[in-house]
């Protein structure tokens, strides 16, 4: 195993959620101010890029998938190494970051892509471009993969720990999913909606799997059976206000 495979959060994992066993499946309430984004030259060029061109509640949703990941990475799963300042942090960050970065009103209509591929082919190439802060190949590539699959939720084979990691932390804010619900306290969930509100996200997102069904039918969405209906179900990490 290269070092990129441990620090870059390629490390295979079980795909299935239900098959991952917590060191710790009893994690206390997470202080928020620990959720702090990471600020290397890398993060910060992409936390900027993103603010400017997601509506702000694609992109409170980004910085509650990053603090729904690392909570449930750091209570949970120690042995991870999704530490503050570790590689995998900053990783994991540009991954939740750029995630939804398809779905803009630009973007869904400008590609015959699912907009989860077309997300993963703009994080790559963003990740390189010769700025200060370009991420090492290796680094955009396990980016790229963890978007590419982070709506394809399987219960058999193998998926990276960064994969994994996105798909926890977008099924909690989007669906309330039952297993990652498990591993964060409702102290955690209300903190982190209060740091980063949800202002009818759920609405919001529903609105966007119906347009991007619309525009492609054969989207990767679409074999997600009754999304919408889960979305709008969601009671779990939902706000009084939503």
């Amino acid at each position: 195993m290269d070092e990129s495979t441990a620090i870059y959060g390629l490390l295979a994992v079980p795909a299935s959620v239900s098959d991952l066993q917590p060191s710790n499946p009893t994690p206390a309430t997470v202080p928020i101010s620990s959720l702090n984004p990471p600020t290397t030259a890398l993060a910060t060029r992409v936390n900027a890029y993103v603010k400017s061109v997601l509506p702000f509640p694609t992109y409170a949703h980004s910085m509650r998938v990053y603090c729904y990941g690392t909570a449930i990475g750091r209570q949970c799963f120690p042995e991870w190494g999704l530490t503050p300042g570790s590689a995998l942090d900053e990783t994991y960050f540009l991954t939740a970051m750029l995630h939804d970065i398809g779905t803009t009103d630009q973007n869904i209509s400008s590609t015959k892509l699912s907009y989860d591929f077309f997300a993963g082919v703009l994080a790559l190439d963003l990740l390189q471009q010769d700025e200060v802060g370009k991420a090492p190949r290796a680094q955009a590539e396990s980016v790229a993969e963890a978007i590419f699959r982070h709506q394809d939720v399987q219960d058999k084979g193998m998926v990276t720990l960064l994969t994994q990691l996105i798909q926890m932390g977008t099924l909690l804010d989007n669906i309330g999913a039952e297993t990652p619900a498990k591993w964060v306290t409702r102290g955690t969930i209300e903190g982190i909606n209060k740091m980063c509100p949800r202002k009818g996200w759920s609405e919001c997102f529903r609105k966007t799997v119906d347009e991007e069904k619309r525009l492609k039918p054969y989207a990767m969405v679409s074999r997600i059976q009754g999304f919408e209906e889960v979305i709008k179900g969601n009671k779990v990490t939902t706000a009084v206000d939503e």
